[in-house]
């Protein structure tokens, strides 16, 4: 008996709703390196950061379900190049990609 479908159907049950979930970043961490790396150091600049990044979070789980799971995981995926993860950067993501047109 071969092991190959159950692996594929492991392989595939795990890939199935990555972008169910929005990930957990540590903002205040993320927020204090970012602004360490630009050279800021004042504490209302990190305090902004914060403040920010919660707003955008709280904003994506609400209009989560309205994109699609394609554009959820493509931008999810991209807070994984360069700097740290970002929900600002997140949505910003998710609004290009629902606005685009295609071509």
């Amino acid at each position: 008996m071969s092991i190959i479908p159950p692996v594929l159907s492991l392989i595939a049950s795990l890939s199935i709703g990555v972008a169910d979930t929005l990930p957990e970043f540590d903002t205040p961490r993320n927020c204090e390196a970012a602004m360490k790396a630009v050279g800021g150091s004042q504490i209302q600049t990190v305090q902004q950061c914060i403040a920010d990044e919660r707003s955008a979070r709280a904003e994506i789980e609400r209009q989560w379900g309205t994109f699609a799971a394609s554009l959820r995981d493509r931008c999810i995926d991209e807070t994984q190049v360069g700097g740290g993860p970002s929900y600002v950067d997140i949505l910003e993501c998710l609004r290009f990609g629902a606005s685009a047109k295609p071509m």
